[in-house]
């Protein structure tokens, strides 16, 4: 999905002054609620209801494991980035099926990348960076701020689901 500028442009700026003007644990602190928002919304579905969709749209288990390998391959980057300054290769994830093993495969993700971060240098390797499809080009910084506003947005989805 692509924004429109206007709303990319501000969510661009918003999350740049963000990561440039918080502390390392504020920025992780506000991924962590989003993070545990996800898993609210997702422990809302009965068995049934996680692998039913509506009209074509995703189901909330499909939703969960879009999220989880995302942000798996966003947290793998963001801490290269933030301890070595490169991106790392590009890999594969393999993505448990159900609703409590994805889960803990993306908190599995979210702590590994916060125990990394928190052994960078705030300011370190700030000037690599790398494309977003609607906010252009980020540092590791500002990615992770990007896991915030992924999470967010998924546990709205999958709360819409829930009240559909």
């Amino acid at each position: 999905m692509t924004l429109p500028q206007s709303i990319s442009d501000g969510i661009r700026e918003t999350v740049r002054r963000d990561a440039a003007g918080l502390p390392t644990e504020d920025l992780i602190s506000r991924v962590r609620v989003a993070a545990d928002a996800v898993a609210l919304a997702a422990r809302a579905f009965d068995e049934t209801a996680l692998n039913s969709s509506t009209a074509g749209d995703w189901t909330p288990l499909q939703c969960l494991s879009h999220l989880v390998e995302s942000n798996s391959r966003h947290a793998q980057q963001i801490l290269y980035v933030a301890l070595t300054g490169e991106l790392p290769p590009d890999g594969s994830f393999d993505l448990p099926s159900g609703r409590e093993e994805l889960l803990a495969k993306h908190a599995e993700a979210i702590e590994s990348l916060f125990a990394h971060v928190r052994e960078a240098a705030p300011d370190g390797f700030r000037h690599v960076t790398w494309s977003h499809a609607s906010l252009g080009e980020l540092n590791w910084r500002e990615w992770l701020l990007v896991l915030e506003l992924d999470c967010s947005e998924h546990a709205r989805q999958l709360t819409a689901m829930r009240n559909a």
